[in-house]
């Protein structure tokens, strides 16, 4: 039986505005298929629309003991021959499913074949690059010797007169016709030729690794850039009399855990491709080899042929690949794109078959509808081959192990899909569970729900709920925690038709918590000085782990107040303005209150409180005593004292008989303190009398002055 891997998932939460006093609801709603991507599905798979479907039957052909099956072909009678690796063997398997070893290279890998229409099968091999004939008795010999490393692909013109193979890593294209005498068709400055495909109008086309290109190669050897794509390597072609389709394999960050060889692009590591790798060694070349020159000697432009079909505006992102539908006027445009390596694909009927990596899924494309299907997944890595055999059914070829597959226009019985897993981030109570789903008579979805305190579910989680049937009336039964997983299981009594969830909704709230107000700020008159010290601007945070709207009450308190006095209630911003000119002098201190009321009822509405640091309101202006100490010459002398009870000083002049203000310093020249001391003289002075007045203000606004008359005495005339 086939067990199907995990995939991949996102969710997503929207919050809905609160009803009545109910706290706020929280939604949980999986409609799209990227909701799906970190799911755990069980013969299931989900649709481009979203919808989840019970998976098509798959079921194992034969037994193959490789470690992956490169490539299949049919022949006449209806056997199957299997090019496989790390072994290089090629296997028949007969149409009652006997499988036997028909040939054993002494290459490691058979990587891939063509069925020619005198009912030969061609194989091509590496690390040697060989050609192989498998005549239609069975017979198996050694067709011609490639002397490059790798044939990656093969194709048949449509009379079988000539065999076509595409090598690396020199990328080049050989000719071979049936009696084994071959050369090189077609040079390019590519690495490897990954695909070949021959067209029902007689063009050759090939796809590359190095820089994304598909050539179209005419029967005289004159090549062509059709298409550039924004992927290095093109892997798989299909040429049909209107267009032809192109899929990428760029290498792409593993989803799951799978063994992988490397080769063109890729390395050992999680981004592999899925292609063997290994060094060319020394071959001789034996009668039918490579020799002669290329045909196309003037390649050398080739690769920039401004005519080739450039990449739709819709670049694919990191990790994705797709497939490009290039017409015949030499217009491309995107039929599919997903985060995987696109190894195969056939055409049927009116449908594109696509196989991938890393989690081995199929997928099918119905260009009519745009619509897009996961079609079956496999339970381990890659989905190497599809070819369709005679009876119309498809046949699947995969590695990581090696194994062959029959898929089967019916449902399976049964599937499940688990869901990642909802943190709701606190412990939270389960609501309403409600879904959309297409269920026929003898089909059924059901959801299972199940909760638990730590991320990955373990047995510390609590048992699946029963089975909700209803998707009117079902609830969430599980227990109040942080953590909630579903699980959905679809069913089917006949193999025909499947049921399909399009919408499923879980509604939550979570167990109410206190607000916090987690900081606030309150001027401080000694390290600033502010532009309006008679109005204190307060600032502060608040957070709610339930996300409620808050709502804020402000109180002051005097240094010797009994109680709080309250200056605003319901504030709604996270600031505030204080005007003190009403206010008593002295040491206060701010108390905000952050209160969730509004998004829960009064009962289990909580609430957070601060108070700040101390912080001075002052009405008390500066004492200042003056006096002159003496006359020097024409100028007095003044000392002054200034002295403030609750805050610094910060500036300070004097004027003479009501003239202009002169700015003078403290002794340290510094405004540092509640108190300084001044010394200071005035500029030369007539004699006379005088009034002097020094004015200091504070770091409150307040100003204080003091004065002082003096005379000033003429001085007697010299003799």
């Amino acid at each position: 039986m086939v067990r199907f891997l995990p995939t991949a998932a996102a969710f997503l939460i929207l919050l809905i505005p609160s009803v009545g006093h109910a706290g706020k609801v929280k939604v949980w709603n999986h409609h799209a298929a990227s909701d799906y991507e970190k799911a755990r599905f069980e013969h299931a798979v989900v649709n481009s629309e979203g919808a989840l479907q019970l998976a098509r039957q798959l079921k194992p052909l034969a037994g193959i003991d490789a470690a992956h099956v490169w490539d299949c072909v049919e022949d006449k009678d209806g056997n199957l021959y299997v090019a496989t690796g790390n072994e290089g063997k090629l296997f028949k398997v007969a149409p009652d499913g006997k499988v036997t070893t028909a040939y054993t290279t002494d290459d490691g890998e058979i990587l891939c074949l063509a069925a020619s229409p005198d009912g030969s099968i061609y194989a091509g091999t590496g690390p040697s690059g060989r050609v192989l004939r498998i005549d239609p008795k069975g017979e198996v010999r050694l067709m011609y010797e490639t002397a490059d490393a790798y044939v990656w692909s093969l194709t048949v013109d449509a009379k079988g007169e000539a065999v076509y193979a595409g090598t690396g890593p020199k990328g080049r294209i050989h000719r071979v016709t049936p009696d084994g005498k071959g050369s090189i068709f077609y040079a390019t400055k590519q690495d490897h030729i990954l695909s070949l495909a021959m067209g029902p109008d007689g063009m050759l086309y090939a796809g590359t690794d190095k820089s994304g290109l598909v050539y179209r190669i005419d029967e005289k050897g004159k090549g062509f850039v059709l298409f550039s794509a924004p992927q290095a390597e093109i892997r798989t072609l299909v040429a049909t009399a209107d267009a032809v389709y192109a899929g990428t394999s760029a290498p792409t960050r593993r989803r799951t855990p799978s063994v992988s060889s490397t080769g063109p692009g890729g390395s050992s590591s999680g981004s592999a491709s899925v292609l063997p790798t290994g060094k060319p060694e020394a071959t001789k070349v034996a009668e039918g080899s490579a020799t002669g020159p290329t045909t196309t000697a003037d390649t050398k432009d080739k690769e920039t042929n401004k005519s080739a079909s450039a990449a739709p505006p819709s670049q694919p992102g990191r990790d994705e690949n797709s497939i490009f539908r290039i017409a015949a006027d030499g217009t491309a445009r995107e039929v599919f794109r997903e985060k995987v390596m696109i190894l195969c694909m056939t055409r049927l009927n009116d449908r594109l078959f696509v196989g991938t990596g890393m989690d081995g899924q199929l997928f099918e494309i119905n260009e009519a509808t745009k619509e897009r299907s996961e079609v079956t997944r496999l339970d381990h890595g890659q989905i190497l081959c599809i070819r369709k055999r005679h009876d119309g059914s498809l046949v699947l070829g995969a590695g990581d192990p090696g194994k062959l597959y029959v898929l089967h226009d019916k449902y399976v019985a049964k599937g499940t899909i688990t869901s990642d897993v909802l943190d709701a981030k606190i412990i939270s109570k389960w609501g309403a569970l409600r879904w959309k789903a297409d269920a026929a008579a003898g089909t059924s979805v059901t959801v299972a729900v199940r909760s638990g305190n730590v991320a990955e579910p373990d047995d510390t989680w609590s048992d699946w709920s029963a089975e909700q049937t209803d998707p009117k009336q079902a609830t969430a039964s599980a227990p109040a925690a942080r953590f909630l997983q579903y699980r959905v299981t679809l069913a089917s009594e006949t193999a025909d038709v499947t049921p399909a969830l399009k919408d499923l909704t879980l509604r939550y709230l979570n167990t109410n918590q206190a607000p916090e107000v987690t900081s606030l700020d309150v001027p401080n008159l000694d390290a600033v000085t502010l532009e309006n010290p008679k109005k204190l601007k307060f600032k502060w945070n608040a957070v709610d782990a339930n996300e409620d709207e808050l709502t804020y009450n402000l109180y002051v308190r005097k240094d010797g107040w009994k109680n709080w006095v309250l200056l605003e209630e319901d504030w709604e911003k996270k600031e505030y303005e204080w005007d003190t000119t009403t206010t008593p002098s002295g040491e206060y201190h701010l108390k905000v209150v952050a209160s969730d009321r509004r998004d829960n009822p009064d009962e289990d509405a909580l609430t957070g409180e601060r108070v700040s640091k101390p912080f001075v309101v002052s009405h008390t202006p500066p004492a200042v005593n003056i006096k002159v100490v003496g006359i020097e010459g024409d100028q007095a002398l003044i000392e002054a004292t200034a002295t403030d009870p609750m805050v610094r000083l910060t500036s300070a002049s004097f004027a003479l008989n009501g003239k202009k203000w002169t700015n003078v310093f403290p002794v340290d020249g510094l405004f540092d303190s509640k108190t300084e001391t001044f010394k200071f003289k005035t500029d030369a002075l007539k004699p006379g009398s005088y009034v002097l007045v020094l004015k200091v203000k504070d770091a409150a606004g307040n100003t204080g002055s003091g004065d002082v008359v003096f005379t000033v005495e003429a001085r007697a005339a010299q003799k």
